[in-house]
Formats: C-alpha cells, sequence, structure tokens
C-alpha cells in the first residue's frame, strides 16, 4: 500500500512540473513580420544586421536580444566566424521602442538595455546593429533568435521571442574590358553608325540663278582622354582641268569662310543648320563634340584638304554631324561634270 502511495505521488509531481513546463511554453508570445536585413550578405563582411518584428504583447519592456546560431532551436551554437563583440547600435525605432543601448560583451549574443518601459502589442520595432561580422562560410544559412525581457539583463522575464533564418551568399564578381574606342561612320543616309548608309551626294544641274545643295553624315564617338578631330581632305570639284574656286581664305584651319553667292563659282562646305540657302543640320546627339573652324557658321562655307571640320577636346557619346556641300556657278563656268571625292579622317588622342 505505501508502495502504490508513493508511487501515486510521484506521477502526481511529474503531473505538475509538466503542467509548469507547458505553462512556461506558452508564456512567451511569439514575435511576427520579423526580419533581418543585412547591409551584405558575403561571408566575413562587416556589415549592418537591421532587425525588425512586431511584438505580440503588451508589456513593461527593459531588454531585447539577439543571439546568432547555427540552428533555430536547440542548444545554441555561435557560427564559425561570426562576431559581435565591436558592434554599435545605430538605429532604434518603434512607439516605445527606443531608448536603449548595446551589451556585446558575450560573441554572439548581444542585446540592447533600458530601464524597463511600456510597449505595447502589435508594436513594430527596429534595430539596426552596426559592426557585426557575419559567419565565415559561404551559401550557409544561421539564425537569429529574438527575444523581450521585462528584465534589463537581456536574458530574465522573457515575454516575446521568435526566430529569424538568415543567410550568407557568395559574393559573384562580373568583369568585362573597355579598350580604347573610336566608332566612326560615314555615309549619306542614317542616324548613327549602326544604320548609315551610301556614299554618292548627287547636285543636280548647276544654274548660275540657284545654288546647288547636297548632305552627307557622319557620327563619331570616343573614350580617348583628348577627343578627337575629324578632317576633311580631297579637292575642290572639278571637271578635267576646269575647278570650282573653294570658298574661304586657303589657310589650314582658318576660321575664314564665305556666304553663298549665286552667280559666282564657288563650293564650300560646313556642318551648320543653314538658312541661305534652306540646308543642312545642326549637330546633335548626346556627345559633346561641335563643328570646328570656318565650318561651324550658319551660311558660311569653306573648304581646304586636310581642314578639321569637327572635334571635341575630350571623351564623348556619339554626335551626328550632316556636312552640307554648296555649289554657285557663273554664267562662264565652263560646262562638264564636276566631281571630287573627300575622305574623312578621324583621328583620337588617347
Amino acid at each position: 500500500m505505501k508502495i502504490k502511495r508513493f508511487i501515486e505521488q510521484l506521477a502526481l509531481v511529474a503531473l505538475a512540473a509538466s503542467a509548469v513546463g507547458v505553462t512556461g511554453a506558452n508564456a512567451a508570445g511569439g514575435i511576427t513580420s520579423r526580419s533581418d536585413l543585412m547591409g551584405s550578405a558575403a561571408a566575413s563582411a562587416t556589415t549592418t544586421h537591421q532587425i525588425s518584428f512586431t511584438t505580440a504583447s503588451s508589456a513593461s519592456i527593459g531588454s531585447v536580444s539577439f543571439t546568432y546560431c547555427t540552428t533555430a532551436y536547440s542548444a545554441c551554437v555561435v557560427p564559425a566566424g561570426l562576431s559581435t563583440t565591436t558592434a554599435s547600435l545605430s538605429s532604434q525605432s518603434g512607439t516605445g521602442g527606443t531608448g536603449f543601448s548595446i551589451v556585446n560583451g558575450t560573441n554572439g549574443a548581444p542585446y540592447v538595455t533600458r530601464s524597463s518601459s511600456a510597449i505595447g502589442s502589435s508594436v513594430a520595432l527596429s534595430y539596426t546593429l552596426s559592426g557585426v561580422v557575419n559567419p565565415s562560410s559561404t551559401n550557409t544559412e544561421f539564425y537569429v533568435r529574438v527575444a523581450t525581457y521585462t528584465g534589463t539583463d537581456g536574458a530574465t522575464g522573457v515575454v516575446d521571442n521568435g526566430v529569424i533564418a538568415i543567410s550568407t551568399s557568395q559574393e559573384i564578381t562580373v568583369t568585362g574590358t573597355m579598350p580604347e574606342s573610336l566608332v566612326f561612320c560615314v555615309g549619306t543616309a542614317g542616324t548613327d553608325c549602326t544604320n548609315m548608309t551610301g556614299s554618292a551626294v548627287g547636285l543636280g544641274i548647276f544654274s548660275p540663278a540657284v545654288a546647288s545643295t547636297g548632305t552627307s553624315v557622319m557620327s563619331a564617338s570616343t573614350n580617348a582622354s583628348f577627343g578627337y578631330a575629324i578632317t576633311i581632305t580631297g579637292t575642290t570639284m572639278q571637271s578635267g582641268a576646269n575647278t570650282l574656286p573653294a570658298m574661304g581664305t586657303q589657310t589650314q584651319n582658318s576660321s575664314n569662310n564665305a556666304a553663298s553667292a549665286t552667280g559666282s563659282s564657288q563650293f564650300g562646305t560646313n556642318v551648320r543648320a543653314n538658312t541661305t540657302p534652306a540646308v543642312g543640320s545642326d549637330v546633335s546627339g548626346s556627345g559633346t563634340a561641335v563643328g570646328q573652324g570656318g565650318y561651324n557658321t550658319v551660311n558660311g562655307f569653306r573648304f581646304m584638304s586636310g581642314d578639321i571640320v569637327a572635334g571635341v577636346a575630350g571623351p564623348t557619346n556619339a554626335n551626328l554631324f550632316t556636312n552640307t556641300y554648296l555649289v554657285n556657278v557663273g554664267g562662264n563656268q565652263a560646262a562638264g561634270v564636276y566631281t571630287s571625292t573627300f575622305t574623312y579622317i578621324c583621328t583620337a588622342t588617347f
């Protein structure tokens, strides 16, 4: 009989202990909307951990702990390489959830503390720890266990808790080489070097009563430190021994040019939108190049082989230039088919 009573008493004690254990587990509420936003997920990176969560219970809170472990539950093992001993509390927010300072004497288990003060339920809180060193293994999951306490020591009187899963990741290094670059093209139609075509410009039938005009286009870009210069080479238009006088002073790269004069034999070019006659376009595109010298004047034309017609003094995106060709003839200009072939040379200085 005594043995039976003793066994019954043991059973009651065990049941009571079990009841206490269940009650203790249910005493802590589960925090929600929990996350740990890392400034970097690289292994061994010294970075920030912005830990955010929403409270489950209304209570007087004196501390919040952040315990880093290799597992979500069971005995905590600090991930290899992780360090929190030099971490600082760089920001904190949430109604009633500020005024904390950090205690980081135990590696992997920093907590923030203050004099206990009320925080309501369903309150969004956020704490940013700076100077945390991530675990040394890449692509490795680890966990931060978060808990709020009534006590100020990060251990006494748990109120709410929860676990956040986070992971390091392998950094990906992407490399490529940009070589010295000069993209240059010339044609009679197109907007850039992907679609420029054509090589012949027809000026039609010359007449002393009206100017004859035509256009070609060219585009250039470069990463050269000192930019580029585009020169024009060739001869003025000629038919056998008969020629059209070049416009502008025949001094290399002179800014001198001349206006169109119907009834007078002349040949010239420029890179502007002209009004007399109405022909041509100004430079376009996202680059910074411009017409040069006597070729950059509206209604002013010149030609001398070897002149710089356009350029820029530094690296530039592409610009589109429209080269206008102008011919006027006097009544006594010799008959014939007048032609000229021009070569545009773009020289970059790196």
